[in-house]
């Protein structure tokens, strides 16, 4: 097989025919891959009829003059030394153009060597130089001097190829690099780039699902309040509040993968949280996998969400658990690291810094190329129809890369897989969490605008804030609210979707009502969150926002934070 020039062959070639001399270069089959114009001249031949033949299966007879046994035995020291090897002066005469005779000339070859980084031999170079017109001009009867002079000039000139070549051998692996750099870049970018358009979608229906589920849990908070008295009406609403819970489950996990889920960032440490977890890891995966912690003793803390955190460590340890069906062994570790800004294996991927690593590794089934390319993908599951949601590894990319981290997958088929984490360093130390507060749903008598252009969702929000003592003025988006804002009637409270039609948007008529009405209170609410919204609006801890799907006690807790009074009665 001919081995091929390499990739900065253009360089090779502008050497060959900007130098004196013939040239071939040969692979170290000593099969020809490359010749000179002049060399191709000089010997009556085509590139076509010798480039990917043997040396000696091309010219059988005396190429250029170097005599076949001598080039044989020269070609063969360099291979071995890996060496320039100067040959002697060969004389070879050249046929006259008008066919009237031949001219006598000498010609001088040397074979030179292009290593490999490992000091292999790439390539040789052999080189043939005219020395005609040089053995004329030198004195007659010193031919060992002239001989000695030669071989001298050819190894200087030989030399200096040599150097040449080992430079561009030089640049040609520099190139090299730079374009594995460039593939893996452009390799990473293509994935953000998916990610980041599957993540759109995703949120757009996971925005869509939650204003239905307001309609479906607000109505069922109503229901209860009916059903106190009737056991079968009870076990009915139950049945459904649990499937509706399901499915905020389900959009959290969406929003999640798009990373535009509420988080509640504290500062922690991942030893404490996997600690704390290690009973339900135990349970989850049963007795036939072997739970190993290797949890580093310095470990930094981190500023997530650590109910986020322990539902990614759940979805790892479910799927691990998965992979190895017959047992096998799970280990969890932690360490501290530091991404350097030129580190080739993140790519833009993160910022460099200090960063947590949390590695969770199985030894089961593995996944083979295809499927480990698409893993992060959100519905994407090798499991059975009803044994999983193929959210769990999304969920899990989403928060990390929401976090400010970034997450890798490692597998081979029949040789595990090994997931790891990257959390930035938190600045502050970890503190403890306070208690929660029971629900409460405290009651009003203000005035409150409702803005919102879902028929279903406005009703709920409306019979809600009605049931709470609220006085309510409505209105089905940004137009009809400016016109009611414009009205000389009191409103104590703006409560109003974002994203809305006819060109006024949530953000946009706060920002206006707070022209109109200096002391107005604004609360907004969307099936996105503020993380989302603040790069398109610019919104960001400019106002409270509530998520829906929302309960009737979140909704009243906020409405009286908005307001800023708590001097109400509470249920």
């Amino acid at each position: 097989m001919v081995t091929p020039l390499p990739s900065a062959c253009p360089d090779y070639r502008a050497l060959f025919e900007s130098a004196p001399g013939l040239y071939l270069v040969l692979n170290p089959d000593l099969v020809i891959v490359a010749a000179s114009d002049a060399y191709l001249h000089a010997t009556k031949t085509s590139r076509d009829g010798i480039v990917g033949r043997g040396i000696f299966e091309a010219f059988p007879g005396n190429p250029a003059g170097a005599g076949m046994p001598n080039l044989r035995a020269s070609l063969n020291r360099v291979l071995r030394s890996g060496q320039p090897d100067a040959m002697a002066v060969q004389r070879y005469d050249m046929a006259r153009p008008d066919g009237s005779g031949f001219d006598e000339r000498h010609w001088s070859p040397v074979n030179l060597p292009v290593l490999a980084a490992d000091g292999t031999v790439l390539y040789i170079i052999h080189r043939v130089e005219d020395v005609t017109e040089f053995l004329q001009r030198a004195p007659a009867g010193d031919e060992q001097r002239v001989t000695e002079e030669l071989l001298t000039r050819t190894g200087q000139l030989g030399a200096e190829i040599y150097r040449r070549a080992q430079q561009l051998q030089e640049a040609n692996d520099r190139l090299r690099l730079a374009n594995e750099k460039l593939a893996s870049s452009q390799a990473a970018l293509y994935q953000a780039q998916k990610m980041e358009a599957v993540g759109q979608l995703t949120g757009g229906v996971a925005h869509d699902f939650n204003n239905l589920l307001t309609v479906i849990i607000g109505n069922l908070d109503f229901l209860d309040n009916e059903a106190a008295a009737n056991p079968r009406l009870r076990k009915l609403t139950a049945t459904i509040r649990r499937s509706a819970e399901r499915g905020a489950r389900l959009t959290t996990q969406l929003l999640a993968f798009s990373r535009r889920q509420p988080l509640r960032p504290e500062t922690c440490n991942l030893n404490t949280l996997i600690i704390d977890f290690d009973v339900l890891i135990k349970r989850a995966v049963g007795e036939a996998v072997a739970v190993r912690s290797d949890l580093h003793p310095g470990l930094w803390p981190c500023s997530i969400d650590p109910a986020q955190f322990e539902a990614g460590m759940l979805n790892l340890v479910v799927n691990a658990r998965d992979a190895m069906p017959t047992g096998g062994t799970l280990s969890i570790a932690t360490r501290n690291v530091v991404i350097a800004a030129d580190d080739p294996a993140f790519v833009d991927d993160v910022a460099p810094g200090q960063y947590v690593m949390v590695t969770i590794a199985d030894t089961g089934v593995g996944m083979n190329p295809e499927t480990l390319e698409r893993a992060f993908e959100p519905f994407y599951t090798t499991k059975e129809v009803g044994k999983g949601s193929g959210l769990g590894l999304s969920q899990l990319y989403g928060f990390v890369r929401q976090s400010g981290g970034t997450a890798r997958i490692a597998s081979t088929v029949a040789g595990g897989t090994t997931v790891t984490v990257y959390l930035p360093k938190a600045v502050r130390e970890a503190s403890q969490p306070e208690p929660a507060s029971p629900p409460t749903k405290p009651k009003g008598s203000e005035t409150v605008l409702v803005v919102e252009d879902d028929p279903d969702v406005l009703d709920i929000a409306v019979e809600t804030l009605s049931d709470l003592g609220y006085r309510i003025l409505v209105a089905y988006d940004g137009v009809e609210a400016m016109a009611i804002l414009e009205r000389d009637e009191p409103i104590d409270l703006l409560f109003t979707d974002i994203v809305m039609p006819y060109g006024i948007n949530g953000i946009q008529l706060a920002r206006q009502a707070r022209k109109l009405r200096q002391d107005i209170k604004v609360l907004l609410t969307s099936g996105y969150t503020m993380q989302t919204l603040s790069a398109e609006y610019g919104a960001e801890k400019e106002f409270t926002i509530i998520g829906k799907p929302y309960r009737q006690a979140e909704l009243a807790e906020h409405v009286r934070r908005a307001l800023g009074r708590q001097d109400t009665v509470r249920d």
